[in-house]
Parts: C-alpha cells; sequence; structure tokens
C-alpha cells in the first residue's frame, strides 16, 4: 500500500501489505500487486571467453522469488530492482566462472555444466545478501552451452573434411576388394585352364561360349557364331 497524501503526513510504501480481510485507506491511498511466486529471468549470453580462448553461448536463465515486497518496495522500488542490482553483476560472475573452464567440457560434460551452474549460484547469492534484497535465488540454469557462431563454422568444415576422408577411404577399401576378387577370379580361371591343358586361345573361345551363352538363356534358340564354326544353344 502506498499512500500519497494531498497535504500532511508520510507518504510512500507502508511498512506492511494488505492483510485479508477489510482495511480503510485515504482516498490517495493506492495498492501495488505484487507477485510471490517465483520468476524466471532469462539471461542469454553470448560470447564469452572459456579458459582455452575459445567462444561459448549460453541461453541462462535464473529463478527469484521476493521475500518481503513491502520492504524491497519501499527500498528499492517495485520496477527495477532486478535491473539496477543484480543483473550486470550475474553477467559478471557468469563470465568470470566460464573463464575458469575449457570449451569442451562445458559443451559435453553434464558434471562440468553442473559444477559451473552450482559456483554461479553461490557467488549470485552472495551478492544478493550483500545488496540487502529481500529476494531468494531459487535455480540457476545456464542451458545448453553452444559455441560462437565462428567455432561452429569451424567444427563444420572439420566435421565436412572428417567425412570427406571418411568417404575415401571406404571407396579404397571397395576398390581394393574388387581388385583383390578379380585377381582371385583370374588365378582361378588360370588354374582352371592349366588342368584344361588349354592354350590362352582357346581358353579365351570356351570362356566367350559360356558368356553368350549365359546372355542367351532367355531365348529359346540362339546360335553364336565363333569365328567360322555356329554353335545352336537351346533352352
Amino acid at each position: 500500500m502506498i499512500d500519497n497524501p494531498w497535504f500532511f503526513g508520510h507518504g510512500g510504501p507502508r511498512d506492511e501489505t494488505q492483510k485479508p480481510g477489510l482495511s480503510w485507506y485515504w482516498l490517495t491511498t493506492d495498492g501495488l500487486e505484487v507477485s510471490l511466486v517465483p520468476t524466471k529471468r532469462d539471461e542469454p549470453l553470448e560470447h564469452l571467453a572459456t579458459g582455452d580462448n575459445n567462444f561459448i553461448n549460453y541461453a541462462s536463465y535464473v529463478v527469484i522469488q521476493w521475500k518481503d515486497p513491502a520492504e524491497l518496495v519501499k527500498k528499492f522500488g517495485a520496477s527495477g530492482w532486478y535491473e539496477n542490482n543484480l543483473k550486470e553483476q550475474y553477467r559478471t560472475i557468469v563470465r568470470d566462472v566460464t573463464k575458469k573452464y575449457s570449451m569442451t567440457p562445458i559443451m559435453t560434460d553434464p558434471e562440468t555444466l553442473a559444477a559451473i551452474e552450482k559456483e554461479i549460484a553461490r557467488q549470485f547469492r552472495e551478492h544478493i545478501k550483500a545488496t540487502g534484497l529481500h529476494v531468494e535465488l531459487l535455480n540457476v540454469n545456464m542451458g545448453k552451452a553452444l559455441p560462437d557462431a565462428p567455432v561452429i563454422a569451424e567444427m563444420n568444415a572439420t566435421a565436412v573434411q572428417q567425412q570427406r576422408k571418411k568417404t575415401e577411404t571406404q571407396r579404397k577399401l571397395a576398390e581394393d576388394s574388387r581388385l583383390q576378387a578379380e585377381q582371385s577370379r583370374a588365378n582361378a580361371d588360370n588354374a582352371y585352364r592349366e588342368q584344361m591343358k588349354l592354350d590362352a586361345a582357346q581358353f579365351v573361345q570356351l570362356e566367350g561360349i559360356k558368356r553368350y551363352s549365359e546372355a542367351c538363356k532367355e531365348s529359346k534358340n540362339c546360335v553364336i557364331v565363333q569365328g567360322n564354326t555356329p554353335v545352336l544353344v537351346g533352352r
């Protein structure tokens, strides 16, 4: 309740809030509604330096609850108390704590991120206590930590190079496998030729007949001509 006397008396917020029930006030007295439920305040932070000279971004937020609204409004005002007393100090604390850790653990290790949140919350509570604000810090959450845009670009370029190298390796393995299969088939053909006591020309002619025969399987009758000798192949 905020008194605004026209002539005499002391104005400003009263020491106590309105209690349940009926009360009488001056016509000039105003009522200010204050929510006592926890309030979430988003604090996204970008381009924060890490311990290994990289840069990282947080989608952080804090959850704060008023403890004594009458005292808070009387000393710090109904609005602006967070921006004027807490906002920049919170951002400074986050910057200082982030510098103690390397980028990779911040991004990949849940325990590291939890330790960062715990340390930030501890220092922020100490600052709130030092200011005399009648608010309670309920939670500090850094959200999902992501590298800065240039770092993401470098990581994407590295991933592309690694994928290209992997693809080239797989292609070489496939080519080596195909070459090995062809060499094995050639060795088998040569062993068969030697066993059948065929010279190179005879072996080539025999292999040609076999392949043409395979090609003619879909036809009822097929005539294959090798030199001057036709061969009739039927199903």
